[in-house]
């Protein structure tokens, strides 16, 4: 009987210490706020379900005059990602955006993965405060093709996942071309 006893409180407890706020940020996105101070992105019920290939950011480097980001794309589409361009915007704090370099993705049949990485020059990992993920014009995934690709499109495909090196996330073309501009292009190969 006391073991029982124990075994509800427990339970009991777990489901109390779980308990959390939904927020919003200033740019729209969802969080969950918990009570023990940690928070995560809240996902669309619908995201969750559909297959997508998953962006991770695995590693940054500190270089000589820049920082190096070890990104991750992994292939849970049920088609090959021929191809697939993606541009990353380093943020300086403020909202400043400092520079856009592309990495294309190539080749990555279903259930694989492929690693690449993208450096930004004359600013420090430290004094990146986020990283913007776009896509570019085109893709070439499953049944997508130049022809009939938009960015908006190409990006629904990946689901850039939350890392505790660097803040990094996605946002949908219509939704940013209400701000003001683009910064500067570099392409890195």
């Amino acid at each position: 009987m006391k073991r029982r006893a124990l075994t509800l409180a427990l339970l009991l407890s777990t489901q109390l210490s779980l308990a959390a706020t939904e927020a919003t940020t200033a740019d729209g996105r969802k969080v969950l706020l918990r009570d023990n101070g940690t928070w995560t992105f809240v996902r669309e019920g619908a995201e969750e379900d559909k297959p997508m290939a998953r962006l991770e950011l695995e590693n940054r480097v500190e270089i000589p005059n820049g920082c190096r980001l070890g990104l991750r794309m992994s292939n849970n589409l049920n088609a090959q990602i021929r191809t697939l361009v993606l541009r990353f915007t380093a943020f300086k704090a403020g909202d400043i955006p400092f520079e856009t370099v592309s990495r294309g993705y190539s080749f990555i049949k279903p259930t694989t993965d492929q690693y690449q990485e993208i450096r930004f020059r004359g600013i420090s990992c430290e004094q990146i405060d986020k990283v913007l993920v776009r896509a570019a014009h085109n893709c070439h995934i499953g049944e997508l093709t130049k022809y009939n690709a938009s960015e908006d499109r190409c990006l629904e495909l990946v689901d850039v996942r939350e890392s505790e090196l660097m803040t990094i996330f996605k946002k949908p073309v219509s939704a940013e071309q209400q701000t003001d501009g683009d910064p500067e292009e570099g392409d890195q190969r």
